[in-house]
């Protein structure tokens, strides 16, 4: 399988991506709760299509690097490495932006007073709504997005040691993220962009 990030003018065999932000909106609009500021919905909205979209892309370049390593690779080193991490950024976002949201609903705010919500608080929210019968492990790989968001903080150089760059690999990092993804997705699949690469195979 190829993957692709333009259309073709003739049809590869393969995979072409060529969905927008705004292809997002409608599976966004139905997974927010009822009842958030409007400004702070549209706002929400805005990030979010654009964090999916970016996905998309570093999706199309991460798993046929990943997965064809007997042809020339499409990354250089450490553009792949650099890649997953930036993958698990935009899922730990995602998702932050997803927990957040129903957790103010849960306790009866609509974001207006810029409320700051921890992850102790987000995340079970998030749960509960995506994953309620915890079947997909949806928490644990969350919690796996963030780890690997963290390792390269720049907060506290002169207490950190050297970065392991194997830590950013596809089965350890990328994999949890995208699965996170994918389990965010089972939710009104009908309102994904038609062909999305996050779905999974």
């Amino acid at each position: 399988m190829e993957f692709h990030i333009i259309e073709l003018p003739e049809k590869p065999t393969g995979f072409v991506r060529i969905s927008t932000s705004s292809d997002w909106e409608s599976w966004i609009k139905i997974s927010l709760p009822t009842g958030l500021h409007t400004d702070i919905e549209k706002r929400l909205i805005s990030n979010l299509k654009h964090i999916l979209a970016g996905l998309e892309l570093k999706a199309a370049l991460i798993v046929p690097h990943a997965r064809f390593k007997n042809n020339p690779f499409l990354l250089f080193e450490p553009y792949f490495e650099v890649m997953i991490f930036e993958f698990c950024v935009g899922v730990f976002s995602l998702c932050e932006g997803l927990g957040s949201v129903h957790y103010l609903r849960e306790k009866n705010l609509d974001g207006s007073a810029s409320d700051q919500i921890k992850p102790v608080e987000w995340r079970p929210a998030l749960e509960r709504k995506f994953d309620p019968a915890k079947q997909h492990n949806l928490d644990a790989d969350v919690g796996e997005a963030r780890k690997v968001r963290d390792k390269l903080h720049q907060d506290h150089l002169g207490a950190r040691t050297e970065i392991d760059w194997h830590a950013f690999s596809y089965d350890g990092a990328f994999v949890p993220a995208a699965r996170a993804v994918q389990t965010l997705l089972k939710t009104s699949p009908d309102k994904l962009p038609a062909g999305t690469n996050l779905k999974g195979d």
